[in-house]
Parts: structure tokens; sequence; C-alpha cells
């Protein structure tokens, strides 16, 4: 029997591939190590990599190789074969539905209950192509939601995102790292290790360490404690030296090995997780990464989220930049003050600079919301028409206009109709 391992750094997952079917008790140790059977892949899969399973990969297979079938190729597989499954139910549909169709639109026969059993049976057909139709959509929405998903998987938003929550684990595995260096650099740099002593490192120095002692390793006779389950350090020590399981010579050795054992582990989970950001930055490189990434936020400029005015559809001013966010401002609509909102990088769908928003501004198209942002305007908004010039003339309390002698040439040059047809008909009266 031939036994081969992979790991895709896409989706984090260890395949095993075995080419008979494996023996019962290997099997068992598979399934224990968090392998499962993928049918229609034909091989055995783990959810996520963790050291364990390494080992168990490694021991088993001795090297994990590259795997070279895709995350791509595998998701274009299962959209195929979901789209076979939709064929499949639209075919049995349509034979359902023409076989309604062909059937007669009333029964009759001599026997009653034959009348009545070839109608229900007619009436089944209509269900089961009802039925089928339904299970037909439903393989299409399941197509439609892999490639969908294939390639939301490919955004670079969201592949900065998965950057940051490694760049976080990372961040934590270096905590623990830290914590089991500091835990046994503590235990060692007291010298003598008396038994309170020893109590007090058990209690506060960092790591705690639990283990069983049984009877037949640790014999004991009251007033120790025999119990038998997992207990810490602290409690193996006893209250006084009378009551201890172990000396403090010993907790200092087995806190010192389990430090060993914790800095080991840590260390690995490190090497993994610099491998993964490796993988990741360089296809977020090679895609041209985010918004962000090609144009930097800046004060004093814009970016489009869900936060910018015209719920989403304008941009809103950068009010600061920070590390991995930018600040902006928001409003709840129901006129109170603005407040401030902190939008990732990996959250923005436009970036404008200072330059692009005065040049904008001074173009005139910029349709300002207060201080938070503008809706931006593919053509400058239209200047208002002035206002006209005050007529130089007035109404008398007889309707009639009165006009100035001066102003009666002026009137006529700017072709004023109500003012020349008066004039002309003598309802004017010139004033000085």
């Amino acid at each position: 029997m031939s036994l081969t391992a992979t790991y895709t750094p896409e989706d984090n997952k260890l395949r095993l591939y075995a080419d008979s079917r494996l023996p019962r008790d290997l099997y068992d140790r598979v399934k224990a190590a968090g392998f499962r059977w993928a049918p229609k892949q034909e091989l055995f899969v783990a959810p996520t990599w963790t050291p364990a399973r390494e080992d168990f990969l490694l021991d088993l297979c001795e090297e994990i190789g590259d795997e070279d079938y895709s995350t791509t190729e595998r998701a274009a597989d299962r959209a195929e074969r979901f789209g076979d499954y939709r064929d499949r139910r639209a075919g049995e549909a349509h034979a359902q539905a023409d076989r309604f169709e062909a059937g007669p639109s009333a029964f009759g026969h001599q026997s009653q209950r034959r009348a009545e059993r070839q109608a229900r049976r007619h009436d089944r057909h209509r269900s089961r192509a009802v039925g089928q139709w339904g299970k037909a959509e439903y393989w299409q929405a399941r197509t439609e939601g892999v490639i969908r998903h294939a390639l939301y998987k490919e955004l670079p938003s969201v592949r900065a995102r998965r950057i940051k929550t490694l760049e976080a684990e990372r961040r934590k595995w270096e905590r623990e790292e830290a914590e089991a260096l500091d835990t046994r650099r503590s235990w060692f740099a007291v010298a003598p290790l008396t038994h309170k002593v020893a109590r007090l490192l058990a209690n506060y120095a960092g790591l705690s360490f639990y283990r069983r002692y049984p009877l037949a390793e640790f014999p004991r006779a009251a007033p120790v404690s025999t119990y038998e389950g997992d207990i810490g350090v602290w409690s193996a020590l006893g209250d006084t030296p009378e009551e201890a399981i172990i000396t403090p010579a010993y907790a200092r050795l087995m806190v010192g090995r389990g430090c060993v054992r914790a800095v080991r582990h840590a260390r690995r989970w490190l090497a993994h997780l610099d491998n993964r950001l490796g993988y990741e930055r360089a296809m977020q490189a090679a895609a041209g990464g985010t918004v962000a990434d090609k144009t930097g936020p800046e004060k004093g400029g814009a970016v489009k989220c869900w936060a910018s005015p015209a719920f989403g559809r304008g941009w809103a001013i950068v009010q600061k930049v920070n590390r991995v966010s930018v600040t902006v401002l928001d409003t709840w609509g129901n006129g109170g003050r603005d407040f401030t909102r902190t939008i990732p990088f990996d959250k923005l769908a436009g970036v404008m600079t200072r330059a692009e928003v005065d040049a904008a501004r001074a173009a005139g198209r910029l349709d300002m919301h207060g201080e938070r942002g503008f809706i931006l305007r593919d053509t400058p908004a239209p200047q208002p028409e002035p206002a006209p010039a005050p007529l130089p003339f007035r109404r008398s309390e007889s309707g009639s206009l009165i006009l100035d002698a001066r102003s009666i040439r002026e009137a006529r040059e700017e072709q004023e109709p109500e003012a020349a047809a008066a004039f002309a008909g003598g309802a004017l009266f010139a004033t000085d």
C-alpha cells in the first residue's frame, strides 16, 4: 500500500492519499489524528495544519509534498459536479412534467377505486416534477456559491484580512514563547530553592503545568493526598513539606522540561506562520495589493467606504491616517453632531489623494456634505444664473408704470416689452 501526504498553503490543509483501502487499525489512527475521508476526492483531509498532524504524516509517509491540485481547480471540479447534479434533476423534472401533460384531464372508469388511483398517480407526476425543479434550483445555487466563494477568497481585501489574522496569531505564539522562557528563567534563578519559594513560583511565575501522580510511581500515605487525577505543581507541593507529593527540586526539573517543550511547540508554529505569511504576501504583491496599497491614504484626502456620505456612494474626508486604518467623520442622520469612525485599510473601496480632492474642488465637481465628505460629480455643478438687475420703473396705485425719463431709452434698448408697450400707449409718466 502506497501513502502520499501533501500540504496546500492556500487553504492550510493536510491531505493523505492512499491507493487502497486502509487497514482498520491504521484507519482508526488516521481518524484520531483529525483526518476525515472525502469520498468525492478519494482522500483523507485535515481541516487545518497542526504540529501533531504534521508529525503523524511524517511518521506515516516520511515526507510531505506540495499539493499539485490547487484550490481553484478543486472549486472548478466541484462546480462542475454540482452542475451535473442540476442538469440531472432538471431532466427528471422535464420527464415528470411531460408525463403529467400526457395524462388525461379527467378520469373515468367502471371502478371508482381504479379511477381514483389513476388520478392520484397523475397528481404524483406533478408533485415529482415540482420537487425535481426545486432540487435543480438548489444545485444551481450551490454551483453559483462555489464559484462566488472561490473568487471571494482571491480578493486582495480578503487576502489582506487573512494576513492580518496570521500576524495576530504569530504575535500570540511569540507571547507564548516569551512566557515559557520567563517561567524557566524564574525557576532556575533561585538558589537555594526552598519549599516556600517553590510554592510562590508555582503560584505566580508564568505557566502552570498539570499532570497525574499515580501511586505506583509516587508512593505516599496520609497526610499526603492520594488523589491520582490531574493536579498542578502548586497542589503537588502541598501546604507543607510533609504533605508534598514532589520535592522542590523535582518541581523545578518538571517545570524546566515543560518550558522547553512549550518553547519548541511555539517555535514550530512561528516557523509555519512565517511560511504562510511569506506565501500570502507574495500572492498579494502579485495581485497588485489592496486599494490602500496602490494609493496610500493621506490626511485631507478622501476614501470611499461604507461610512461615506449617501450610504457609501460618496467619499469621506480623511481626518487622520493610522497604522492600519483611517479616521473619518460619520453621523447618525438625526441632526446630532458628527463623530469619528475608524475604517481599516482592507475595508476601503477607493482612495483619493489630497491633490486629487483639491483639483476636483477647484473644478467645481464636489457636492459637499458638511465636513464629513462629498459626492464627486462627473461634470462641474451648473452655475446659478445671476439675478436680473432691478427695472428702472415702479407701479402707481392705479397700476400704471412710472419710469424715470433718463431710463426710457435704456428700457427700449433692453427690449423690455411691458415697459416699451406702456410707453408707446401713453401709460408711462416720466419723472425727473
